[in-house]
């Protein structure tokens, strides 16, 4: 399964405020078995980029939630890779642009991945990519 696909989310706000949720299943072998995706854009200023906090909800769940700066506000957060390091699973994020016409001022995007793995989760940290 093409996981870029299946977390892909269509729309895209004209404004300020651009939502989307989207669902799939992550088949990496011992690492998450879900993963969910939330990003929020708002263009009336970008804050600190690239900060996040991980949580440890219990029951294997983790939730990201973080904060970095997006070209536009018709961008969106997905998850590009799940991939393990020798300190814990890293997720790759990346921005993806959507469709239509979209107005080119510097975004704060706000986003909130949330793993679920079937035994306890590991250490989780986040890639996000530079000069967004």
């Amino acid at each position: 399964m093409n996981r870029r696909n299946a977390l892909k989310a269509t729309g895209a706000s004209l404004l300020a405020g651009t939502a989307l949720t989207t669902s799939a299943a992550a088949d990496t072998g011992d690492g998450p078995t879900v993963v969910s995706v939330e990003s929020n854009t708002d263009s009336s200023g970008a804050s600190e980029p690239d900060e996040y906090t991980v949580e440890y909800l219990g029951d294997g769940i983790v939730e990201i939630t973080g904060v970095t700066v997006a070209p536009t506000p018709c961008h969106e957060a997905v998850v590009d890779n799940i991939y393990q390091s020798t300190y814990g699973d890293v997720v790759d994020l990346s921005l993806e642009a959507g469709s239509g016409i979209c107005t080119t001022v510097l975004a704060e995007l706000a986003y909130t991945v949330r793993l679920e793995y079937e035994t306890e989760a590991r250490d989780v940290f986040v890639s996000v990519p530079d000069g967004a």
